[in-house]
């Protein structure tokens, strides 16, 4: 057996725990220092930030407390409603309260204040806009161009201050701004305007001709530019009135038409040297006419009957020889002849007169002096009676003078004009030429039978003046076109040629359309009525109008005529018609027991009624035709024989 060995165990030194736990305090110690050291750190760049935010937002400022003393300066001086002061008394206490060292409570409040500072400035900012806009979205009503410039003025200043954030003087300026726009929208006084004629030729198209004078003077208003005119146009039902735009506005001298119907007096009483100063002053007066300019002018010579053979015309050779062929005889249809005359120009296009030459007698007129007033005034083209004769006044004199005032024209003895032409030029011609024509354009053709009020107002610097005048456009237009269509008719009917009525007749109807005027024109015109020998117009009045579309209308009318016929005794034994029973009625009773051949050659005097209805076409270049009858083609008729001769 093996002996056990004996073996020594050494004993391991014990190691100490403070020298660990040292370590470890130690190690902790330093964590903590580090990570105290980095949040010090990020706190300090933090402060540093919020101290540079603050600094930013301080502007300037060394301090919120002055800052909020500089915001409630700038807000005060902006006016500030009552709440919005309780608002910045508390944010100025609030101010007051903050630690200084406290740079997050100083910005949150600085953003709150600034805050509220957006709200007031938007509002007042709103509110200036609103101001400035109401203001600059004024109708100027009647300033003048330099008015308007300032005007003008007034609201770039108020953009500017508005701006600047200068709320208080905006709203003075804005005071200023209305005052002035209050003043300069007045009408100004100092000019007489007149509404002489209107021109609805055209229409929707409207011209006016104004006599425009200063009140001082009595003088013609001169150089006026199409801005110093306002028009407004009313339905006179209604009263409500509409601004017009102003197209054009013009000096008729030397730019306008005017028509002039010249009517010579060559009855018995006339001959001698009143004749021959007749023929002088209108030879003279033709010198004077601006035919390079449009003009127009129309000789119709009086006496017993009413010479309608003439026609408007820029000739003046031709005018001249027509005035040297004049002859005085027979009596003095004066008051006829002005109505003629008068509705005769009516339906030229452009302004129009008529001067008359007469010694101021009138024999066998159909028409009073009473009747003649009233279509003159009816018409509104200024009449001109020039009474050649004698320089001494009658009882003539009177009845004359109230024709022509009575249509806004003038009545003269030949002795109250000097030698020199210019001044019968002066006092007639020019009158005439001085007018303003001034353009503007309707709403549409659809009211052409309203009555319009029409108010015009001029205004040149300090000085203006108004007119307001109410008129028909459709009566205006239709009135004058069926005169002119009639008229012409009647030329035609008694030259036999279809000649005057193409101007006034649409062609564009089918050439075999029975009812389309122009067929029965050609037809009446080139053939005639069986037995007539001449027709005259009378008169003519529209009784109805339709307006169908903007380019169609029906208009019903009523037209007399006095009609010459010529027959043969036995004819009206034999044909039977009803005409024929009136014409043998009325020879029996003017001739009794007469012994006629049938061979007898009659004439017979008759007024004629008829009473048709017409369609009218608006062409493409905006004039109005006669296109068809739109009722029954016997025109629903009426003769009345009154009187006859054995030729």
């Amino acid at each position: 057996m093996q002996e056990p060995v004996n073996e020594t165990i050494e004993e391991k030194p014990s190691v100490s725990k403070w020298p660990i736990m040292a370590a470890l305090f130690l190690g902790v110690m330093m964590l903590a220092g580090a990570a105290g050291g980095a949040f010090y750190v990020r706190h300090m760049r933090e402060r540093q930030a919020q101290q540079e935010q603050l600094e930013q937002m301080l502007d300037g400022a060394s301090s919120v407390n002055r800052w909020m003393r500089q915001l409630d300066e700038q807000l005060a001086a902006y006016g500030l409603l009552e709440e919005e002061q309780g608002r910045l008394k508390d944010l100025s206490q609030k101010a007051k309260n903050l630690d200084e060292e406290d740079y997050v409570s100083q910005i949150e409040f600085l953003k709150e204040a600034e805050a509220f500072e957006n709200q007031v400035v938007g509002r007042l900012e709103t509110e200036a806009q609103t101001r400035k806009n109401q203001l600059k979205g004024r109708d100027p009503g009647y300033a003048s161009e330099e008015q308007k410039n300032r005007l003008q003025e007034y609201a770039d200043q108020m953009e500017t201050l508005i701006e600047e954030k200068k709320f208080q003087e905006a709203e003075a300026l804005a005071v200023q701004w209305e005052d002035f726009a209050e003043e300069a929208s007045v009408k100004k006084t100092g000019y007489q305007v007149n509404i002489m004629q209107y021109d609805m030729s055209e229409y929707p198209k409207v011209r006016l001709y104004l006599d425009i004078r200063d009140e001082a003077t009595g003088g013609t208003v001169k150089e006026l530019a199409p801005h110093m005119f306002y028009v407004s146009e009313g339905d006179a039902a209604s009263g409500n009135f509409l601004n017009r735009a102003v197209q054009k506005a013009v000096a008729m001298n030397e730019n306008e038409r005017l028509n002039l119907n010249l009517l010579a007096d060559t009855s018995g009483s006339m001959s001698g040297q009143r004749m021959e100063s007749a023929k002088s002053i209108m030879r003279n007066f033709l010198s004077t006419v601006q035919f390079n300019a449009g003009d127009q002018v129309k000789l119709t010579q009086f006496n017993s009957i009413i010479d309608k053979s003439g026609f408007f015309s820029n000739d003046l050779n031709r005018l001249n020889q027509t005035i040297n062929s004049y002859s005085a005889t027979g009596g003095t249809k004066l008051y006829d002849t002005i109505i003629y005359g008068v509705q005769d120009v009516s339906g030229q296009e452009g302004a129009k007169c008529v001067i008359a030459f007469t010694d101021g007698y009138d024999e066998h007129s159909y028409n009073s002096p009473e009747q003649v007033i009233e279509i003159v005034s009816r018409y509104r083209i200024p009449v001109f009676i020039v009474r050649v004769g004698d320089t001494s006044s009658s009882g003539r004199d009177s009845i004359l003078q109230q024709i022509a005032q009575a249509s806004g024209g003038d009545f003269k003895n030949l002795q109250q004009f000097s030698t020199d032409m210019n001044d019968f030029y002066n006092q007639i011609y020019r009158q005439l030429k001085e007018y303003y024509v001034v353009e503007y354009e309707a709403d549409s053709m659809m009211d052409i039978m309203q009555t319009k009020q029409i108010d015009v107002y001029v205004q040149n610097g300090d000085k203006g003046g108004e007119a307001v005048g109410s008129t028909n456009p459709g009566t205006e237009l239709f009135d004058s076109l069926l005169g002119s269509y009639l008229r012409s008719y009647i030329y035609d009917m008694n030259n036999h040629y279809y000649d005057r009525l193409r101007e006034y007749v649409d062609d564009t109807v089918a050439a075999d359309d029975t009812k389309s005027i122009q067929w029965q024109m050609k037809k009446q015109v080139s053939g005639g009525f069986n037995n007539v020998a001449a027709e005259t117009l009378m008169d003519y009045s529209i009784t109805g109008i339709q307006v169908l579309n903007e380019d169609t209308v029906h208009m019903k009318t009523s037209e007399n005529y006095e009609v010459i016929y010529d027959e043969v005794y036995g004819d009206l034994l034999t044909n039977g018609k009803n005409i024929s029973r009136e014409q043998l009625n009325l020879l029996d009773s003017r001739f009794g027991d007469y012994y006629f051949e049938d061979w007898t050659p009659l004439r017979f005097w008759g007024r004629v009624n008829q009473q048709p209805e017409y369609i009218l076409k608006r062409g493409a270049d905006g004039k109005w035709r006669f296109s068809q009858y739109a009722g029954d083609l016997g025109l629903k008729a009426q003769r009345q024989i009154y009187d006859v001769e054995i030729r």
